[in-house]
Parts: C-alpha cells; sequence; structure tokens
C-alpha cells in the first residue's frame, strides 16, 4: 500500500484544542480532502481535527514514513548531506550548553535512526533514544549500539530524574497527549536539568503569510506540512504556552533552522505561473533576497523553527 492509500484509509477523530480544552474553532483549510485544520477561538492553537487516532496514526512511522513522509530515503539523505546535518546538531549542543554543564547524560525524543545521537555521544554524552518507530530504533541500536526506548514518548518508561538534558526537536507537533509526553519528559530530567524542544513556525510565520498572500489567500489558509503527521501548527506564543501549562519555566528562545534540510532535496521552483510570478521567484530565491531576510529574521528570533530551552518549575 503506498503512503498516500495508508493515510486515506486511516481512522480519524474530531478533538477539543489540546492547549485550552476549547471545543470547536474556525476551519481555515482542509487537507487531503478529509483533515482540517482548525484555529482555536480561544488559544488561538492551531490543530489538526479531524485527525488521525493514536492507534491509526502508529501505523504512520514505519518503514515508508523514513523513505518519503520524512526525507527522500532518511538513512540516503543524511549520508548524503552529513556535513550539513552535523553543523545543525553543533549549534544545538551550543545553545544547550548555555544552559546545561556537560558532557552529561542526555535523551532525545524521536531519535529516529540515532544520528544525532551517535554524533552525541563521540562528544562525551551518555546518550538513550525514544522513538514511536520500531523499524528505527533496530536500526539504532544494530548499526550504532544504541538504548533505544520504543513507544509513544506519552507512555514510553523513562528513569525519573535521570537526565541532565533532553532533546524534543521537532517532536512535540507530532504528539497526541502532548502534557502526558511533557509530562514524562519533566519527570526524566534531574534537578538542574533542561530541555531544548524545537518546532516548526508554520502557518502565521511571517514567510508563510507572505506567501499566502501572493497567492491571494488570508494567512493561515494555505497548506500546512506533513499533514497528517503533523497535530499542531505552533507560534512561538503557542508553543510557550504549552510548555508553560505543562510545568516548564522558559530559560531562553532561539531561532531553529526547519528545512535546512529539504530545500537541498526539493529546491525552490522558478519557472510557471507567468513572467511576473517567475522573476519574483527568481529574484527572491536566486538574488539573495530570501537568504538576507532570513538573516535578519534570525537575528530577530523570527527563523522557521522556534526553539525554547526550558527547566521544569
Amino acid at each position: 500500500m503506498t503512503a498516500g492509500a495508508a493515510s486515506a484509509a486511516l481512522e480519524l477523530e474530531e478533538v477539543a484544542c489540546p492547549l485550552c480544552g476549547a471545543a470547536g474553532g474556525r476551519v481555515l483549510s482542509v487537507q487531503q480532502g478529509r483533515y482540517g485544520v482548525v484555529k482555536c477561538g480561544r488559544c488561538r492553537l492551531v490543530r489538526l481535527s479531524p485527525r488521525p487516532t493514536a492507534r491509526a496514526a502508529a501505523a504512520l512511522y514505519d518503514d515508508a514514513y523514513f523513505a518519503s513522509g520524512g526525507y527522500d530515503d532518511y538513512v540516503a539523505t543524511y549520508e548524503r548531506f552529513r556535513p550539513l546535518f552535523e553543523r545543525f546538531f553543533a549549534r544545538r549542543l551550543a545553545l544547550l550548553r548555555r544552559h546545561v554543564r556537560g558532557p552529561g547524560r542526555i535523551l532525545e525524543c524521536g531519535c529516529a535512526h540515532g544520528f544525532q545521537l551517535r554524533w552525541l555521544r563521540e562528544r562525551g554524552w551518555e546518550v538513550t533514544g525514544n522513538d514511536v518507530s520500531p523499524q528505527a530504533a533496530a536500526y539504532a541500536r544494530e548499526r550504532w549500539g544504541l538504548d533505544v526506548v520504543v513507544g509513544p514518548l506519552e507512555d514510553a518508561p523513562l528513569p525519573a530524574a535521570a537526565f541532565d538534558a533532553v532533546y524534543l526537536v521537532d517532536v512535540v507537533e507530532h504528539l497526541h497527549r502532548p502534557e502526558a509526553a511533557l509530562a514524562n519528559v519533566r519527570r526524566a530530567l534531574k534537578p538542574g536539568g533542561a530541555a531544548l524542544v524545537q518546532a516548526p513556525y508554520e502557518l502565521y510565520h511571517w514567510e508563510k503569510i507572505g506567501q499566502a498572500y501572493w497567492e491571494g489567500r488570508r494567512p493561515g489558509t494555505i497548506a500546512p506540512d506533513a499533514v497528517p503527521y503533523h497535530l499542531m501548527f505552533f507560534t512561538p506564543r503557542t508553543l510557550r504556552l504549552l510548555l508553560e501549562k505543562c510545568g516548564f519555566r522558559i530559560l531562553a528562545r532561539y531561532s531553529g533552522n526547519y528545512g535546512g534540510i529539504r530545500k537541498h532535496l526539493a529546491p525552490p521552483r522558478i519557472l510557471g505561473g507567468g513572467p511576473a510570478d517567475a522573476a519574483a521567484r527568481f529574484l527572491y530565491y536566486k538574488l539573495g533576497v530570501q537568504a538576507a531576510l532570513r538573516a535578519l529574521a534570525r537575528a530577530a528570533r523570527q527563523g522557521s523553527g522556534v526553539i525554547y530551552v526550558v527547566a521544569p518549575r
């Protein structure tokens, strides 16, 4: 069965807002004919509803996901762009080290095949991973000899007060029960420990708003990334509110690098849509306008990924 066919067969559920519990909301768009992108009228968190049930979603994170759902073959992409991946690893660790002494013991949630864990271990960290995919966890164990706990983060048997640091990089937006998952992470941190949480800044990021206006749409109504894998679409405000609700205090906020690999795999299309559209895309992508704006955005903490470093209250 193809990934598209599997997605079409998934059991769906309507859900209240995971942040404030309000039902309903304003429908911004409907993706693939069945997944509603809904903005909460109370707290303004954007969520997927209807969405795949937790049981149905477990089937999404199989070998096909790592072959086409995330990257065009996750392992091959890592090998091809390994220096670029490792630059991202180094940037993340540099941010974390501003708040946590190390090397120490670190947990990576959503570790997939263990590439970042292996890199951290080479730099002296004692590493443990968690991932929902048995296939990816098996690769990490067999290829790198890594310790990986398999299962949803909400229910993963993590040892209490065991870790100096936790990574949740591009994980929170996938969670069916974010409060339970973040409570599990909070319990797993040692006193004085910290978690680095990164999520894509989707739909209401300045670049996405510009894209919406260019296409003649209202902000928030363009297609979000990675449906039906992403269940929540954060802004810096809504991610902060979720973390605070789940018992964390904010130590710092930074801009992330969401999409830094994908732009190499699928370069933006320049031609098509008429001469004016093609000229605007050429100016934006090829003549450095996008690069300049993104550099300014990172300096203003408005990059395409939101990073918070947090500690338990």
